[in-house]
């Protein structure tokens, strides 16, 4: 990865707010810099010199993982504050900017007492320049969504009647990591029957309801970077009115996409599956008076080192698509208390079109 260059851009960053040092604490980030895989460190970017402050269970892994450039600072339980006092005196910086988002009010009342620098607060910087992947992320997005795809395909082959929810995202769990995987990207969502009308579903000891939706929300996070998938099948059969939704949802999908394209507002990509889905007879219902979406969430977000981060696409949205971002399309119709479709890929965003970096097919797939 590109890690000289992302820093470079941190250091632009930093001539433009007028500061001389930047503090990055968030792990995320962290990595998105250096290649640190560790779960205790901070960098800190100065216009000459990247710092790395980690302890001595990440020394190793320092020298494994680290971008070159980086200087190690052994840093354990002590002070943060008092520790960049010591490194500004020896570095030559009198303001920092500091990740606000991401350190708790007692953590910045702390550097502020005891640093003797400046403290800036800053939002979303490493997060913007995030957002636009570069070939070597792509590629190694596509092998995160490789994997998911193979064990997804696995767990379509472990579907028989007596099945739990339980049973199949704790497969994903171990098959995933058999394969090189580090972890799930996200809480695996296995939900049959009417438990697919929850877009979050959590899953439980539930048997499979055949003819009913069997949604699967799953993805990987592999060497960094994740992927973020969701498949609709169904068991059996499809019971009456399900191909139909399962067709809306398809169609808005593929029209989102076919639509979407560089300098696009990510509030107008949403329009376009919202749109058809209310065409089909899915606007809204209402409950005790109060009216509610069939398709109640966002159509999708950015992927990269987080499988969900900038930009989102939603109807409230203000941000457009930029060339090279990764996003997911994700339209869903739900039906309180019987069942829910919603289909799911990612896309790398070109000038003039979506490109679809899924294999697998999104046909209506019906095990016997």
């Amino acid at each position: 990865m590109n890690f000289a260059g992302r820093i470079q851009r941190i250091r632009d960053c930093l001539a433009g707010h007028q500061i001389d040092a930047m503090l990055v604490s968030y792990l995320k980030n962290i990595f998105y810099l250096s290649g640190f895989s560790g779960s205790t460190a901070e960098v800190l970017i100065t216009g000459e010199d990247a710092l790395f402050l980690t302890d001595s269970r990440y020394y190793e892994r320092f020298k494994e993982e680290v971008y070159q450039d980086y200087q190690l600072v052994p840093f354990y339980q002590e002070s943060l504050g008092r520790k960049l006092k010591e490194l500004a005196a020896k570095h030559g910086f009198a303001r920092l900017g500091i990740e606000a988002e991401h350190l708790s009010l007692t953590q910045v009342e702390e550097l502020k007492e005891n640093s003797g620098v400046d403290i800036v607060p800053l939002s979303g910087v490493v997060e913007k320049l995030r957002i636009v992947k570069d070939d070597e992320e792509i590629a190694a997005l596509e092998r995160a969504i490789r994997l998911k795809e193979e064990v997804f395909t696995e767990l379509v082959g472990l579907i028989r009647g007596d099945v739990t929810e339980a049973d199949l995202a704790a497969e994903f769990e171990y098959r995933l990591r058999k394969k090189g995987a580090q972890m799930a990207s996200f809480p695996s969502i296995v939900a049959f029957g009417k438990n697919s009308s929850k877009p979050h579903a959590t899953f439980t000891d539930q048997t499979l309801v055949p003819t009913m939706p069997l949604t699967f929300d799953l993805g990987v996070e592999l060497d960094g970077y994740c992927s973020d998938m969701t498949r609709t099948v169904f068991f059996g059969g499809v019971a009456q009115g399900w191909r139909e939704i399962y067709s809306i949802v398809r169609k808005a999908k593929d029209a989102a996409a076919d639509g979407a394209r560089a300098g696009m507002r990510c509030a107008d990509v949403d329009r376009i599956a919202r749109d058809i889905i209310c065409q089909g007879g899915y606007d809204s219902y209402k409950v005790d008076g109060d009216e509610r979406k069939y398709f109640g969430h966002g159509l999708g977000h950015g992927v990269g080192v987080e499988v969900h981060e900038a930009p989102r696409l939603n109807n409230r949205s203000e941000e457009t698509l930029e060339a090279g971002t990764v996003v997911t399309i994700e339209p869903g119709i739900y039906l309180p208390d019987q069942g829910g479709i919603r289909i799911e890929d990612m896309y790398v965003v070109r000038e003039d079109r979506l490109v679809n970096l899924n294999a697998l097919p999104t046909d209506i797939l019906v095990v016997e």
